[in-house]
C-alpha cells in the first residue's frame, strides 16, 4: 500500500504539470501518510497559496470533511470551484456534487449536468490520489514519529472523529460509501510531553455510529450568553497561524475563533461589528484598518474599538521597534510587516471614545513555543514597547524580551486561554484591571509551571487612559 502511494504522488506529479501539481504537494502528502497530519496540512496551504491545483483541491477536501480545520462547506466549496476552473477533472465532479445535492449553493441539475459534462471532457476519471485513503494511513503513523519530520522525541496525540456513512461520487458518478477520518493534531513542530492529557470527549464505536472524540478546552464550551447591547462597539480579530515562510503558530486560529464567540454572546457585541480575520496578509491588515478608519469617523465619539492580535510580532534588532507579521510577511524585511507604531498612532487619532489593543504575540524573535522566528537569532530581543496615543490601552501576552507560550493542553495561547476564562467566569462583568490582574497572576504561575519559563503579560496606557482605563470593561 505504501509503495502504491508514492506511486500515485510520484505519477501524479508527472501527470499533472499543467494542472501545477507542484512538488510541494507530493512532498506535503507524503508528510500526511508518515502521519504528519498537521505539518503536511501546512505544507499543502502553503502550496494553496502559490496557485498549486492539487493543493487547492486537497484543502477543499479538509474543508468539506472538517480534517485539521473545522469543517466549513462554503470554503470547500469556493476551493473545489476555484481548482475546477483551472481544469482539474476531480474538482469538476465535486462541484457537480454539490449541485446535485443543493450544499450551500442552490440545486441544480442544469448546472450539475454542465460541470460533468466538462469533467468527461477532460477523460472522464479523476488524476489526482484519494486523499482521504492518505490521510487515513497517515494516522495509523501519528502515534510512532516525532514532532516533526526532521526531529526526535515526544511524539504527537491523536485525537479522532470517525464518520462510517460519509458519501462521495466516484468517476461513474456513483454514489459510494468513504469512511473518512477527521482529526485535530498537535503541530508536529510543538513539542509537548508524551504524557501529557488533552481534553475529549468520546464515545464507544458501535458500526455505523457517528463516532464523535472532541478536542476542545473548557473555555471552548459553556460560553454564557448575556443581555448585552453593545451596538457601538466593534471588534477587529486578527488571528494568523498559517504563515507562507515562518513556522505557523499553534492554535492561533482557534484563539481568534473563539474569542469573536465570547464578543458576540458575552460581550454583547451585533455579528456585524465583529471582524474576524485568519491568516490576514499585509494588504488584509491594510484594508481592514482602513474600514476601522472610516467605521470610527462616521461613529465619532460613540465608536469604541477592540483590537485583537494572535500571531508573530517581532523587533528590530538595530531600532528594536516592533511589529506584527502578516503571513506573506519576511521576517528579515520589515518594509513586508505592519508597524505597531503606525497602527498604534492610526487607531489612537481615531474619534473613538475607547480604544482596547490585546496582542497574544511576542517581540522578542521567539515562536509560540521553542525556537527562534529568525533562524540568524540565537537570543531574545528586548523589544521596544510602542507608544499607545489617543484614548488607549494594550494588554499584551509578554514582556517584550519574553516568549507568549501556547496552552497546549487547552488549545490556546496562554494569554489568551486565561482572558476567555475570566470572561467566563464572570460573564463579562469585570473591570478591564480587573481581568488584566486576573490574566497575569495565572499567566505567570502557569507559564513557570507547565513550560518552565517566565512568561508576564504586560498592560501600557496611553497619557489619556491611564488614570481610567482599570474601570473599563471590555464591552467599553
Amino acid at each position: 500500500m505504501r509503495r502504491l502511494i508514492v506511486f500515485f504522488i510520484f505519477f501524479c506529479s508527472i501527470t499533472l504539470s499543467a494542472q501545477k501539481f507542484h512538488e510541494q504537494t507530493s512532498e506535503a502528502l507524503q508528510y500526511i501518510y508518515n502521519g504528519y497530519i498537521q505539518y503536511g496540512y501546512n505544507e499543502l496551504k502553503k502550496c494553496a497559496i502559490n496557485n498549486g491545483v492539487g493543493a487547492q483541491f486537497y484543502l477543499a477536501v479538509c474543508y468539506e470533511n472538517g480534517i485539521v480545520v473545522e469543517k466549513d462547506l462554503n470554503e470547500a466549496f469556493k476551493m473545489y470551484l476555484r481548482a475546477a476552473e483551472r481544469g482539474l477533472p476531480d474538482a469538476m465532479l465535486y462541484v457537480a456534487r454539490f449541485y446535485k445535492k443543493g450544499i450551500v449553493v442552490s440545486q441544480s441539475e442544469a448546472r450539475c449536468d454542465e460541470w460533468l459534462q466538462r469533467y468527461e471532457k477532460k477523460g472522464g476519471k479523476c488524476l489526482l490520489p484519494d486523499f482521504i485513503s492518505i490521510y487515513n494511513e497517515g494516522i495509523k503513523h501519528v502515534g510512532n514519529y516525532a514532532m516533526s519530520p526532521n526531529g526526535s522525541g515526544a511524539t504527537q496525540s491523536r485525537q479522532t472523529t470517525i464518520i462510517p456513512n460519509s458519501q462521495t461520487v466516484n468517476s461513474n458518478n456513483q454514489v459510494v460509501n468513504n469512511i473518512t477520518v477527521i482529526q485535530q493534531l498537535v503541530n508536529p513542530q510543538q513539542e509537548t510531553s508524551p504524557n501529557k492529557q488533552t481534553a475529549t470527549e468520546s464515545t464507544k464505536i458501535d458500526s455505523g455510529d457517528k463516532i464523535t472524540i472532541k478536542e476542545k478546552s473548557d473555555v471552548d464550551e459553556n460560553i454564557p450568553t448575556t443581555n448585552c447591547d453593545n451596538e457601538n462597539t466593534f471588534a477587529w480579530i486578527f488571528a494568523n497561524e498559517n504563515y507562507q515562510s515562518v513556522a505557523p503558530v499553534p492554535n492561533a486560529i482557534n484563539d481568534g475563533c473563539v474569542f469573536a464567540e465570547y464578543c458576540e454572546k458575552v460581550l454583547g457585541l451585533p455579528k456585524t461589528n465583529i471582524h474576524l480575520v485568519q491568516d490576514a496578509t499585509y494588504n488584509n491588515f491594510k484594508k481592514e484598518i482602513n474600514l476601522i478608519k472610516q467605521i470610527s469617523e462616521a461613529y465619532k465619539s460613540d465608536a469604541k474599538i477592540i483590537f485583537y492580535y494572535a500571531g508573530h510580532g517581532l523587533s528590530d534588532e538595530s531600532s528594536r521597534d516592533t511589529y506584527l507579521l502578516p503571513i506573506d510577511g519576511y521576517g528579515s524585511d520589515f518594509t513586508t510587516c505592519n508597524s505597531l507604531n503606525e497602527l498604534y498612532k492610526t487607531l489612537g487619532g481615531m474619534p473613538a471614545s475607547k480604544v482596547v489593543v490585546l496582542l497574544d504575540a511576542c517581540f522578542s524573535g521567539s515562536l509560540r513555543g521553542e525556537g527562534m522566528l529568525a533562524k540568524a537569532r540565537g537570543v531574545a530581543i528586548k523589544a521596544k514597547n510602542a507608544a499607545p496615543a489617543g484614548n488607549m490601552v494594550v494588554l499584551s501576552a509578554a514582556q517584550g524580551d519574553e516568549t507568549a507560550y501556547s496552552y497546549q493542553e487547552q488549545h490556546h495561547g496562554l494569554f489568551t486561554y486565561f482572558l476567555l476564562k475570566k470572561l467566563q467566569m464572570s460573564k463579562g462583568v469585570v473591570t478591564l484591571g480587573e481581568l488584566f490582574d486576573y490574566v497575569k497572576d495565572n499567566v505567570v504561575k502557569k507559564s513557570l509551571v507547565v513550560n518552565g519559563k517566565q512568561q508576564t503579560p504586560t498592560s501600557s496606557a496611553s497619557i489619556s487612559a491611564s488614570d481610567t482605563w482599570s474601570s473599563w470593561t471590555l464591552g467599553l
